[in-house]
């Protein structure tokens, strides 16, 4: 028993180390890390406990050398990975970054030097050459491993830490939830709040959930739907612009720039509805807060760090604006000028009701900026030409990528939103020589990726961008701060449009029916649980909205004419772009794009390609087919 004992001190000492590592890489000074210790020691403390716990399997195998070297490794492995991510964005490192693994090293030349990554490659590679030769020379112990002995302490620890870990959510020593979650990783240490993100996913039951809790909220908590009434038999195209990392630089104290990079958004902001928009996210997310936006549904109550588009939405369904709009005869477009395969939005959008989805494969006339993000003035043609696509109204909802980090400088930064601005200005010029009625509604998904503090912003947040309400309607110049999750019940109330469950219940609120915040939230998170993971009591037991059959692009990608020659395989058709990739029998061959309507295989047998199946898909770079179009039969009548 002695010898279990003085394992467990030198584990829980050895856990000590490596939890004051993991914080330093976190808070990058000393001063930062004393500070956190001496006013958090209890919390250090639980940290510590809670890295001591994977060590206790010391205990049931004879490699303990190589399981506490293993261990070890791991936990500061995701400590630095923490620190890393921190200089890049102020979102720390969470559960969720794991499935999003594929997109991190997608953009890894966009943050870091080619030398950068070959000596992280380089690293990564020796420390697992380091691990398989620790698993080979470190010793083994030739004591017999007590199996029964191992397991009660590893039950024990268990028990003990998740016990202690309990009590200190419930006496408020920690959070459960983080409305601000680099705030809370910096309040109760990174091993807690990883652990955290781990384990809390989705949405908890809420107390009192039941139909009696959704009769009383659909009666006393939404307002009386089908109440459009603007104008007869008229209904406004509704288009939304999510505008990457977009954010006023005079709101930060210390902004180093003389002049005003964006001149036309200020003028908006004069003229039309407005005010701040809080955002779930900084830094970084740009998907969640698109999930507030279409879903209306508020980001606190899921798993910190969680993204809905990688969690529940790949399974589930869920009513959305595009639904509800769609019940009042929209037809629901979205637009991306980025891959369609970030954040699984090829699927996702699908889930959440859209038509169409225009993602960069489906574009022409690619411009990009210094960093390799395409610039947004590309989307002024993608909103015209979805405009035209159907003759009644549309939803479109536009996500905007030129904004994206990594920025060289603040200089860099505001370059790219004064082209984002003049790309506004661009569309808004356009928008106004159609006759039908528009609303447009432009907004920042979160402030980039710099580092600075609360203190130092005028409107003392870093979780605010701001919002504008153009549209050729005269709606009243109301200036209202709203979340993410109020923005389109917001824009639809002003358009006497009440439709949808979530939308009905936010504009409730908006109105001042409902005073109470607590109860609100409250409610909420009933609305929000009955739909994404609960038996559909608001709808009557069965969900109303299915999975849609998702339109990729809109325009139709066809084969005219195959021409054969030389080894080449000419393709003549309409709607070609830098991604249409030609396939012999479903399998891609070698394409090079010439112009919209040729598109060339090179260096193809002529056996080949016979009796082949030609058709022509869109692929992004990581090769994950999106759509087949212009099937081709070739050599079938020798």
């Amino acid at each position: 028993m002695k010898v279990y004992v003085r394992w467990l001190w030198k584990l829980l000492a050895l856990s000590a180390g490596i939890n004051i590592v993991i914080e330093l890489a976190s808070r990058k000074s000393l001063l930062n890390l004393g500070s956190y210790i001496g006013n958090s020691f209890l919390i250090f403390l639980l940290n510590t406990l809670i890295i001591f716990l994977p060590f206790t399997i010391m205990f049931i195998t004879r490699r303990k050398a190589f399981a506490c070297i293993l261990i070890t490794f791991l936990w500061i492995f995701m400590g630095i990975v923490n620190g890393i991510l921190l200089i890049f964005r102020t979102t720390p490192f969470t559960a969720a970054d794991l499935r999003l693994v594929k997109y991190a090293i997608s953009l890894a030349t966009v943050y870091f030097t080619w030398m950068q990554i070959i000596l992280m490659v380089s690293g990564g590679v020796l420390a697992l050459i380091l691990l398989v030769g620790v698993w080979k020379k470190a010793p083994v112990s030739q004591e017999k491993t007590r199996l029964s002995h191992g397991v009660a302490i590893i039950l024990l620890s268990t028990a003990l830490v998740l016990g202690i870990t309990t009590g200190a959510m419930r006496y408020g020593l920690v959070a459960v939830h983080f409305g601000n979650i680099g705030q809370g990783f910096r309040s109760y240490g990174f091993p807690y709040c990883f652990s955290n993100s781990v384990f809390n996913t989705g949405i908890a039951k809420p107390e009192g959930y039941g139909s009696e809790t959704l009769e009383t909220i659909q009666s006393e908590e939404l307002v009386p739907e089908n109440t459009y009434a603007i104008t007869e038999n008229t209904k406004p195209n509704v288009i939304f612009i999510q505008l990457e990392s977009f954010f006023d630089p005079s709101l930060w104290k210390n902004n180093p720039v003389d002049y005003d990079p964006i001149p036309f958004f200020h003028q908006l902001q004069k003229n039309y509805p407005g005010g701040y928009l809080s955002v779930p996210s900084v830094g970084a997310g740009t998907a969640n807060t698109e999930f507030e936006n279409i879903t209306g549904m508020n980001l606190d109550f899921f798993g910190p760090g969680e993204y809905p588009y990688k969690t529940v939405l790949k399974k589930t369904s869920c009513e959305s604006t595009a639904f509800d709009l769609k019940n009042l005869g929209y037809t629901a477009h979205t637009i991306h000028n980025n891959e369609a395969t970030f954040y699984d939005r090829n699927r996702v959008f699908a889930q959440l009701g859209f038509d169409t989805f225009t993602p960069i494969e489906y574009m022409n006339n690619i411009e990009r900026n210094p960093t390799g993000w395409c610039k947004d003035k590309i989307l002024t043609g993608e909103i015209i030409k979805t405009l035209d696509s159907t003759p009644g109204p549309d939803y479109i909802y536009t996500i905007s990528v030129q904004g994206h980090g990594k920025y060289p400088n603040f200089e860099y930064y505001c370059q790219q939103i004064n082209e984002m601005d003049q790309f506004i200005r661009s569309l808004v010029n356009t928008l106004r020589t159609r006759k039908e009625p528009i609303v447009l509604v432009m907004y920042g998904d979160h402030l980039p990726g710099f580092e600075w503090s609360e203190d130092e912003m005028k409107n003392h947040s870093l979780f605010q961008t701001e919002y504008v309400i153009w549209n050729n309607m005269n709606l009243p110049v109301v200036k209202k701060d709203v979340e993410a999750y109020q923005l389109s019940s917001h824009v639809l109330n002003m358009l006497n449009i009440h439709e949808g469950t979530m939308i009905r219940f936010h504009q409730k609120y908006l109105n001042g029916e409902n005073t109470n915040e607590e109860s609100y939230l409250e409610d909420m998170k009933n609305l929000e649980y009955d739909i994404l993971y609960g038996e559909h009591k608001v709808y009557g037991g069965d969900s109303p909205y299915l999975k849609t059959d998702l339109k990729m692009g809109i325009d139709k990608i066809k084969i005219d004419k195959v021409v054969y020659n030389d080894s080449n395989l000419l393709i003549y058709g309409e709607n070609f772009t830098p991604y249409s990739k030609v396939c012999l029998d479903g399998k891609e061959v070698d394409t090079t794009y010439v112009w919209p309507q040729l598109i060339i295989a090179k260096d193809v047998s002529e056996k080949k390609v016979n009796n082949s199946e030609i058709s022509v898909w869109q692929i992004g770079r990581d090769k994950v087919p999106l759509s087949e179009d212009g099937v081709y039969h070739m050599g079938w009548s020798d």
